[in-house]
Parts: structure tokens; sequence; C-alpha cells
């Protein structure tokens, strides 16, 4: 029997039935739109259903990323030593699923169960860390993450240093409550290390007190009352094995199934007749493809306006021309983000703030580095207009997609005003390439109009997109002693 994968585009012939009753003398192309539509709906013919099935166990990878966890008392970091130690977990050749979760003061999955060994790592890999705000670590709010999955996770293995979290009842009760069980890998030592910022500067306390990070003491009173195990880490190998051996001990099995349904695809014996009734209404009438010669002359031409005017716009930028630059873009006769991007960038630099911020606040991308432009750029418009709440926003939600000094430092004096109604508002920090202009403001996006909504390069790197950073970066203004 013929099922419908996508029955929702049948929706499209109640209006081609009112074509059909206005235009009933265009047979031919109604017909073409009727094959099409129901083409779209991609009719197929199901096969047998396949099902296999397999034992194993749902597990979740929980790992820490608050800023302790780059202490150094673990080589080479207890960050690093710890994804290591999951990529040997991962290697092992066995039937569980795992789910992966990175969490600070906030909780983010990863990668949701799989049993796909490079899907996982991909996953991993892919942490930034430098995009991470947040710097504290909250096991309570992990807890009640995992515990809102729909098939809650019966085990449970914890990469962290347990920051200075004590064993509460709020971190407890979730626990108690689904019945997961932890095996909690020691991230670091008793000993303990200063922690460092960024740039290699020992931190410290309001006081002067250098911080020192050291393991929490608590983590193995809270693997005993979850009825887990306490691990403390060795080696990747050595406590991978471990690990592995926990979870042998205190999981039960479970039976996964998978179920594979296949399909006989039959929108191309729709799609054929379509495009043979297309192509043969217009061979036949060769009349009406010569009028539309001249529109297409038209268009050329004004393809080739629109490259010098662009031309025009972006010398004139660079020689400090504003007007000119703003006038010859307003001769463009098509629009991208980029184009609307480099109109508020010349608004800005004319000092006309209030018509770039009209502009960047429309503009939507999913490409990262035009993205960041934008924020960065509005951040910039705001605090030109004193606005420096929403100059503050802007920066964050920049700092979210990727670090940057220049945004950071601005940030950081926005923060640190007494005041926001001084009289003259602060030096803010632009970029170099905000004096070049145009395509160079965005080197990896020449044509952002063109690119938007384009997934990932094949054989790229696998990165976390900007709306999963500020999930886990969210609050990170007002946390207090994140460390």
């Amino acid at each position: 029997m013929i099922e419908l994968l996508y029955p929702q585009f049948l929706i499209l012939f109640v209006p081609l039935w009112a074509l059909w009753r206005r235009a009933a003398h265009e047979k031919r192309l109604l017909i073409v739109l009727t094959l099409a539509i129901a083409a779209l709906s991609r009719p197929v013919l199901p096969e047998k259903m396949q099902e296999s099935k397999h034992a194993g166990i749902n597990v979740a990878v929980a790992l820490d990323l608050s800023w302790s966890m780059r202490a150094t008392d673990i080589k080479p970091s207890r960050l690093e030593a710890a994804k290591a130690t999951i990529r040997a977990l991962f290697a092992k050749e066995r039937a569980d699923r795992f789910a992966l979760y990175g969490f600070t003061t906030n909780a983010l999955i990863l990668s949701p169960p799989t049993s796909d060994t490079a899907l996982l790592n991909a996953a991993l890999d892919a942490i930034n860390v430098d995009n991470i705000l947040t710097h504290g670590t909250s096991l309570a709010h992990l807890f009640e993450t995992l515990a809102k999955h729909p098939y809650p996770f019966q085990t449970v293995v914890l990469f962290t240093d347990g920051g200075d979290e004590p064993l509460s009842e709020t971190v407890v009760k979730p626990l108690r409550k689904s019945g997961m069980k932890l095996i909690v890998v020691a991230t670091a030592t008793k000993k303990g290390t200063i922690l460092h910022d960024r740039y290699g500067k020992a931190l410290k306390t309001a006081s002067g007190a250098l911080i020192v990070t050291r393991l929490n003491t608590q983590l193995q009173k809270l693997a005993k009352e979850s009825g887990g195990i306490y691990l403390t880490y060795v080696d990747p190998e050595t406590t991978a094995e471990a690990i592995a051996e926990a979870i042998g001990k205190i999981a039960q099995t479970q039976t996964f199934s998978r179920k594979s349904l296949s399909y006989t695809e039959l929108y191309r014996w729709l799609l054929l007749p379509a495009l043979l009734l297309f192509f043969f209404h217009f061979v036949r009438l060769p009349k009406k493809v010569m009028v539309l010669l001249p529109f297409l002359a038209s268009g050329a031409d004004a393809g080739i306006m629109d490259w010098w005017h662009f031309k025009e716009a972006k010398q004139a930028y660079i020689a400090g021309d504003f007007k000119t630059a703003e006038h010859a873009l307003s001769q463009v006769s098509y629009e991208t983000i980029q184009l609307a991007f480099d109109r508020a960038l010349v608004y800005y630099r004319m000092g006309e703030y209030r018509k770039a911020l009209q502009i960047l606040r429309k503009l939507r991308t999913r490409e990262r580095d035009l993205k960041f432009a934008i924020l960065f750029l509005e951040g910039n418009a705001w605090t030109k207009r004193r606005a420096y709440d929403k100059a503050r926003d802007a920066y964050s939600r920049a700092l979210t997609l990727r670090y940057d000094e220049a945004v950071y430092e601005n940030l950081q004096k926005i923060l640190t005003k007494k005041s926001q109604k001084e009289r003259k508002p602060p030096v803010f920090k632009q970029k170099q390439s905000d004096k070049t202009g145009f395509a160079s403001e965005n080197k990896k996006s020449k044509n952002a109009g063109e690119n938007q909504g384009k997934g990932r390069v094949k054989g790229k790197k696998r990165v976390l997109g900007y709306k999963a950073y500020e999930l886990i970066n969210k609050g990170y203004i007002h946390e207090k002693k994140p460390w």
C-alpha cells in the first residue's frame, strides 16, 4: 500500500484547485503543478520492517567544564586527562550506549545516547573551552537535568574535581528520586594547585590570597550515597578499564531494539512526466521564450551595475568618504545579509548609530563569524549611544560565539563602570578590520546571503553551535566566586 512520508504538502492542492477554476486553459502547466505537489508528498511503497536486538547499558558520561578543570595538578590538565579517559572508554568494544554531557553551573547535552563512537568522539572534540564563560560547578543542576531525560539513566560516569559545592539535600535529592548510580572519577589531587587565568597569571581572592583548587573530599560520600563507586584517576587506559568494570558491577543490562524500514521511492515516476510536460510546453511555443530575452538582458546589465556600485562603495569606504559609500550601496539592486551589514557599518562610521542599530537588530544568520561581527558592531553602537545595558548584552552574546580580546575588554569596561550615566563614555576597542570595510569584515563569509542555512562542509571538524554555548553560559555575568 502506498504511503506518503510528507502528507503536509497536500495542502498545496487547495490553491491549485482555485487555479484550475480560473486558468483552465493552462491545463498543461496545471498538470505539471499537480504532479510536482504529489512528488513533494513523497509517495513510497514500504517494505518489511526489520528489527535487531542487542543487550547493553544506557550510560551518561558527565564532564566538568568549569575553570578549575584547567588546573595542572594532573598532567597535562584535569580536563585533557578526563577527555583522554573518555575516549579510551568509548574505544572499548562494548554494546553499551553512551550519552555525553558537559556542565558548569549549567548542564548541556553534547550527544544523545548512542553506540556510535565516531559521533561521541566528534562531540567530545567539538568542545571549545574558550567559549565557555561560566566558571563554577553545580552538580545539583546536572543531576536535575539528567533526571529529566525521557529515559532516565541508571548509571552516570562523573568526571569532576567536585568544585567547592557541599553535599546538601539539593544535590542528593535528584539522585534518590531517579535511582541513578554514580561512578565518580576524582579528577584532581588532594594537594591541589594554584589556579591561573587564561594568561597564566595566578588568581587571587579579593583579600589578595592565592586561589588553590583541590579535590572535593565529599565526592566519595556522594558516590556511596547513590550506591555507586568512587574511583581515583590514574591514567587514561587504567582509569577507563576501571570504569568499564564498575559499569559491569552496578548497572543492569538492558535489551535495546533497533527497527529499520526500507522504502521503494515513487516520486521519480511523478517528476519525470512533470518535467517532460513543462519542457514541451515551452518548446512548442518558442515566441514566448523570445519575449523573455530583453528581460534577461536587462537582468545581466543590472548585475554588472551592482558590481560597479559595490566596488565604488568599497573604494569610498576605504577613502573615508562614507556618504559616497552609503549612496553607492543604496544603488545595489539585490539584498543580502552581508550587504545589510556593510550598510550598517557605513552608518556607524558616519555617526548615525540609530540607523545602524535599526539594520543590525533585524539581521538573522546562522553563519558564526558574521553573527559575531554583527553583535560586536551592535555593542559598539549601543556604547556610542550610552545604552550600556544593551551594549553589555550584545558583547556577552558575541563572546558566547568565540573569545575575542577586544570584545572582552569592552565588556569588562562596561561591567566595572561605577555609573552608566557618565558624562563621557569610555574608549572602547574596535577591530582593525572595522577600518577596511565590507567583505573583509568577515573573511570566511564573502557572501553571507548565499551561505545562510548551509550545513557544515564534509571533512571539517565538528564545532558546537553558538546556541549550545548560550545555554551553558547562561547567567555567567551574575556568577559569584566561580572558582
